[in-house]
């Protein structure tokens, strides 16, 4: 008899993607049928993301984050989403922060980040104060953000990595239609509520 949890989970999705594109919609419905409430945040325009509008984004969709909250970024949204905790979370603690591909500083094949980058700076001891978990996944062959920024980034936050094999920068064109390493790592993390 499994009882309706109290968590959370919010899914946030990369640059250049939209909430129905890559795993998003697969690991929502994943997180219903284990009666977890879960729902995708929508970034606007995310081919030309501003730092500013995505912030504006995340405060009227993020309401009502709490202990039981769990956030899962995805990409460029892992800075925008650092950003906004490092804003929001000084009064109290969310239960998890799952970064995935991650990372903070410039890319030299993307200088188009360049600007995000630079309006997104944020309080990292904040994060690690008030995310009572924190993981970061990092796939050895992203084509997208090179791993030595994503170590860095998780250092930042003081978080846990998970290497995913091959796993690109964990789009559909990298074959990330499902993702099932991070569903297995948010069951772990809600099985004391489902027990």
């Amino acid at each position: 008899m499994s009882h309706f949890s109290k968590n959370k989970v919010f899914i946030i999705h990369c640059e250049h993607a939209d909430p129905d594109q890559h795993w998003y919609g697969w690991l929502e419905q994943q997180l219903k049928n284990l009666n977890v409430a879960a729902e995708r945040i929508f970034l606007a325009d995310a081919s030309h993301p501003d730092a500013e509008i995505w912030q504006t984004c995340l405060e009227a969709q993020l309401k009502g984050l709490d202990e039981q909250s769990i956030i899962i970024a995805h990409g460029l949204s892992c800075v925008a989403m650092a950003r906004f905790l490092a804003k929001r979370l000084k009064q109290h603690s969310i239960k998890a922060g799952i970064f995935i591909a991650g990372f903070n500083e410039a890319i030299s094949k993307h200088p188009e980040f360049d600007s995000f980058l630079g309006h997104s700076k944020f309080e990292s001891h904040v994060l690690r104060a008030h995310l009572q978990t924190r993981l970061v996944f990092f796939s050895s062959n992203d084509p997208v953000v090179p791993v030595p920024l994503t170590f860095k980034f998780s250092h930042l936050l003081g978080a846990q990595l998970v290497e995913v094999a091959q796993a690109g920068h964990f789009r559909q064109e990298d074959g990330y239609t499902e993702f099932p390493q991070l569903l297995q790592t948010l069951q772990s993390l809600l099985k004391v509520e489902l027990s």
